[in-house]
């Protein structure tokens, strides 16, 4: 652990890379070094490129060294900066829900992309931290955009974000696996007209592979939101698409995010419940995570 005396810029910032070299790459590194200066040390990335005489101060340096305690012991630097970009939009970020991913901004935007005609009616579910649905909301902003989700700490985070982005967003605490909830919320959002688009990043982990994911995941990100029974992977994707399949448009669309070792069975899974057009897509990782049905 680097010492809590003061030090000088150059000093302190190599023994925070080298502190940090086993769990970060070097891009990553340079990155949070430089939002923790911006966001609690309030230098900004302009005053940053000429500090190399600048002596952190006692205060400073307790600061940098208990965020690198943090960051050792595992804890995701979004929840420890309270804030998480996603799609031009700042949202708060904390344990209650998953951190967005770069792979769901990928979602979003072949959702705008490929939306010609402005869609009236908007539904995330599994909605999470909002933040595909507010993204959406900013994206479209005369239509009326709906999240579904279970946990009741993560409708709270949302509705924290909308609030904060001053975005109409409605979310409701709905179980999609308890098909009778699922269809009795769906006939109340739809009194005033069909849904134009529905997507979805369900859980889609098997439990299998929790051995495999990272620490920092595992640890403090909810796991609800993250694993299916192992027997079962499509579980969620099932029960959303025959649940919305009624209550789409006659142009309406399906988008969801998926594991890419199951994306084939997710598709067959669509072109079976009657979905048409059913399309894949990479993410920029070059696996196959995204699918777009029509119905």
């Amino acid at each position: 652990m680097i010492g809590e005396e003061s030090k000088d810029f150059k000093v302190q910032k190599d023994l925070f890379k080298e502190a940090l070299t086993s769990d970060f790459s070097m891009s990553e590194i340079q990155q949070i070094w430089r939002q923790i200066l911006d966001h609690f040390l309030s230098i900004s990335p302009i005053e940053q490129i000429s500090m190399g005489d600048h002596q952190f101060s006692l205060q400073e340096s307790k600061i940098i060294n208990g965020i690198l305690k943090r960051l050792q012991n595992k804890e995701p630097f979004q929840h420890i900066l309270g804030e998480v970009e996603f799609y031009g939009l700042t949202l708060k970020s904390d344990a209650r829900a998953l951190i967005p991913r770069p792979e769901t901004e990928e979602l979003v935007d072949w959702i705008v992309t490929e939306t010609k005609t402005i869609p009236s009616n908007i539904l995330d579910i599994c909605s999470g931290s909002g933040c595909i649905s507010l993204a959406l909301s900013q994206a479209f902003q005369d239509a009326h955009v709906y999240g579904y989700e279970l946990s009741r700490a993560a409708i709270d985070l949302s509705e924290e974000n909308a609030l904060a982005l001053k975005l109409p967003v409605l979310f409701s605490r709905v179980d999609v696996l308890d098909i009778k909830q699922f269809t009795a919320a769906l006939k109340k959002q739809t009194k005033l007209g069909p849904l134009d688009v529905v997507v979805s990043n369900p859980p889609y982990i098997p439990n299998q592979e929790k051995e495999a994911i990272e620490e920092v995941v595992h640890k403090h990100e909810p796991g609800m939101a993250l694993f299916v029974p192992d027997e079962d992977p499509l579980l969620f994707y099932r029960s959303i698409a025959e649940g919305i399949l009624p209550f789409l448009s006659t142009s309406g669309v399906l988008y969801f995010e998926c594991h890419y070792l199951y994306l084939e069975n997710t598709r067959n899974l669509l072109l079976e419940l009657g979905f048409t057009n059913v399309e894949k897509r990479k993410d920029l990782q070059g696996k196959w995570r995204m699918l777009k049905a029509q119905k």
